[in-house]
């Protein structure tokens, strides 16, 4: 396929169509994917480790949730998109961390992710004694 009409077809995507392909590429395991396709080359992502810049920011906050919560499953029971916003709920379950309520907002332009922020909090299960 010809580039222009790839950065035509990108440009083209609703916002609620990038935030669908990302949750679909992630629930795949697709993350090189999801950064190539979804997120703007210089993407701000806003977590508890501050303000980062750009798609190793992302692949390294994807990494680390991975690590925290390893073979998790996800529900997102909450999203809402208005013009270039939109806000996702999600929870995770793991073996033995969860995660009850899980915040992610983004701004999505021009077909791409330009900003991130990620918010959640670690519950770890009671050790058996």
């Amino acid at each position: 396929m010809d580039y222009a009409l790839r950065i035509l077809r990108v440009i083209k995507r609703s916002t609620t169509e990038v935030l669908d392909d990302h949750l679909e590429r992630r629930r795949r395991g697709d993350i090189e994917g999801d950064l190539e396709h979804n997120y703007a080359p210089e993407v701000v992502l806003l977590c508890e480790r501050g303000v980062l810049k750009g798609r190793d920011a992302v692949r390294g906050s994807a990494k680390a949730l991975a690590d925290q919560l390893p073979n998790a499953c996800f529900a997102f029971p909450f999203k809402a998109v208005d013009g270039e916003h939109a806000l996702l709920h999600w929870s995770a379950q793991s073996a033995n961390v969860r995660v009850d309520v899980g915040v992610d907002t983004f701004v999505i332009r021009d077909g791409r992710i330009v900003l991130q922020t990620v918010s959640y909090q670690l519950k770890h299960a009671p050790l058996d004694r």
